[in-house]
């Protein structure tokens, strides 16, 4: 079978070919990274769901001591619906649990307890009552996002040339 041969383009052909795309690319890379970080929203609102961090290997999240109704972290929803993404600089987005969504939470009104929960150390501790936090990491590195971001990758040279 013959080996089939790309067409050969010079460094001069390749970058007449380029320069006019170069708003493509930016528009490309901002595009990029608000769908990244609209996944890493959907990744870590999904922990709420699965009842433990959506990464690959993770456990469940450690059963409260007290019995109530509704599931772990998930009483109103408002630890949940805090998670937001923002521009920060030309080439960064950040991801983050707003702190003015919990000014008028059910419990603990005016407290942001996602750092409660989040933090791998335990150092937390529970509003007023100095009671130690349990860990239920909800945000942080994501084997699934990482994946997510290797998916889209591929858009931020779209409508370049191949």
């Amino acid at each position: 079978m013959a080996k089939k041969r790309g067409m050969r383009i010079t460094p001069e052909q390749m970058i007449a070919q380029w320069r006019p795309l170069r708003h493509k690319f930016q528009l490309n890379v901002w595009n990029f990274q608000v769908e990244v970080a609209k996944a890493a929203v959907e990744v870590f609102q999904m922990s709420f769901e699965l009842h433990r961090f959506n990464t690959n290997n993770s456990m469940p999240w450690r059963e409260r001591r007290k019995n109530y109704k509704h599931p772990i972290l998930k009483e109103t929803g408002t630890l949940k619906n805090s998670i937001r993404y923002k521009k920060l600089t030309k080439s960064s987005m950040r991801v983050f649990t707003a702190p003015s969504q919990f000014g008028t939470a059910a419990r603990h009104k005016g407290f942001c307890y996602a750092a409660v929960h989040n933090d791998p150390s335990g150092s937390h501790t529970y509003g007023h009552t100095g009671v130690r936090s349990i860990q239920r990491q909800f945000m942080g590195y994501s084997s699934i996002l990482d994946k997510k971001v290797r998916e889209l990758s591929v858009q931020i040279f779209n409508g370049f040339p191949k």
